[in-house]
């Protein structure tokens, strides 16, 4: 039986992220930074086969909470954050306007303790690296008067106004023309309002200023795959699951991409199965293919999974009620 459900509706896209500086005592979850583990200093040291330039953060994020603290990297790459509580931690370094540089897990354990953070390098032709010029344009020392333009957009954005946010993130590009977040989102902003093909060209020079720009390679498969351009969105998935290959939105781009195009059933199963947790759409592509390979009881179970998670109003319940019946029948 085929029946036509709309399996892409609007998936939230990824702006950049913000530092969080802290001062005194603040809590997250019960925990207090720093006043009540005043006695536990973390020094570190970023080691790098480049020169450490550049504005440069570290941030330390307790697991389970979204807050941070974060300290300065020195010109040398050492950083120190006084206070911190023993716990597990995911540690980012990060550059100009929060970008992310480089990302680990690591655990405090009290007292004094030392952490070394050696930034990765992927030699190419030439002894030259991904990561030199990455972090490079990461590093970029963005205009005050531009960090400001960029901060009145973040602040539109948060109130639901994306046609004012596009107007300081427009500003903010043009007074630092290498300001690759601003071009992040400007996209965004962009698909905010419909404009697909102006977001997907945003999110590409987002790329072509930081190649390793983590949010805009998501971005920009998220709208290729939206404008049905399925081959270069599912290459693109592959790019941005590279850098971070916990984005469960690109998983079902790729597994979409790969299922639209005739790719891989097993390698779509695989990050359909793992997007599922986050976006229920998922489960109709893993029945979809479930169902032709024959495992009908399996993909009913993928239609009733969908189901429970969807809500009473949805457009496609009805439609899936019917396919869950049919197999069933079958």
């Amino acid at each position: 039986m085929r029946i036509h459900i709309s399996l892409f509706g609007m998936i939230a896209l990824f702006a950049a992220p913000a530092v969080a500086q802290w001062g005194g005592d603040r809590s997250i979850g019960g925990m207090l930074y720093p006043g009540d583990h005043a006695n536990s200093v973390v020094h570190g040291q970023i080691s790098s086969d480049n020169p450490i330039i550049g504005s440069l953060m570290v941030e330390l994020v307790a697991q389970g909470h979204a807050g941070a603290i974060s300290a300065s990297v020195q010109t040398g790459g050492g950083f120190e954050f006084p206070g911190v509580a023993p716990g597990a931690y995911q540690l980012r370094l990060t550059g100009a306007a929060g970008t992310v540089v480089h990302e680990e897990s690591v655990l405090i354990t009290g007292g004094y303790q030392n952490l070394s953070i050696q930034l990765p390098v992927k030699s190419k032709g030439g002894g030259s690296s991904d990561a030199t010029v990455s972090i490079r344009q990461l590093q970029h020392k963005v205009p005050r008067v531009a960090q400001k333009e960029y901060a009145k957009g973040k602040a539109a954005s948060a109130k639901g106004d994306p046609s004012t946010a596009l107007d300081h993130f427009q500003k903010a590009a043009e007074l630092d023309p290498q300001f690759a977040d601003a071009f992040n989102e400007i996209g965004v902003n962009y698909a905010a309002l419909g404009q697909l093909q102006q977001a997907t060209d945003q999110f590409q020079r987002a790329i072509d200023l930081v190649p390793d720009h983590p949010g805009a390679a998501a971005n920009l498969s998220i709208m290729l795959c939206k404008l049905e351009r399925y081959r270069e969105a599912g290459a693109m998935a592959r790019r941005a699951l590279k850098l971070d290959p916990g984005l469960l939105k690109v998983r079902f781009v790729l597994g979409m991409s790969l299922v639209t195009e005739g790719g891989d059933k097993a390698e779509a199963l695989d990050n359909l199965q793992r997007a599922a947790v986050e976006i229920p759409k998922a489960h109709l592509l893993v029945a979809k293919i479930l169902a032709e390979t024959n495992r009908r009881e399996d993909a009913a179970k993928q239609l009733q999974d969908y189901l429970s998670s969807s809500p009473a109003d949805d457009l496609n319940r009805r439609k899936v009620e019917v396919w869950l019946e049919e197999l069933r029948r079958e």
